[in-house]
């Protein structure tokens, strides 16, 4: 089992997960975000094979329009 903070929330999983199917599973859309990883931005391409690991701190960004 592994815990992951995402946005300042902790979930747990039963086994590693991909970026891609963490964020299937918390229902984030994948388009206008942005994700880091123990601070550090994984890029869009890296997100089907990108591992998490137990305890990441995960921050998910929406992008959104304003003036």
């Amino acid at each position: 089992m592994i815990t992951v903070n995402v946005n300042n929330q902790s979930y747990s999983f039963s086994e590693e997960i991909l970026l891609s199917e963490l964020l299937n599973q918390l229902n984030f859309s994948k388009k206008g975000i942005a994700v880091a990883v123990n601070n550090a931005i994984v890029s869009k391409e890296r997100w089907e094979d990108f591992k998490v690991s137990d305890e990441a701190f995960i921050l998910i960004i929406k992008a959104t329009q304003g003036g």
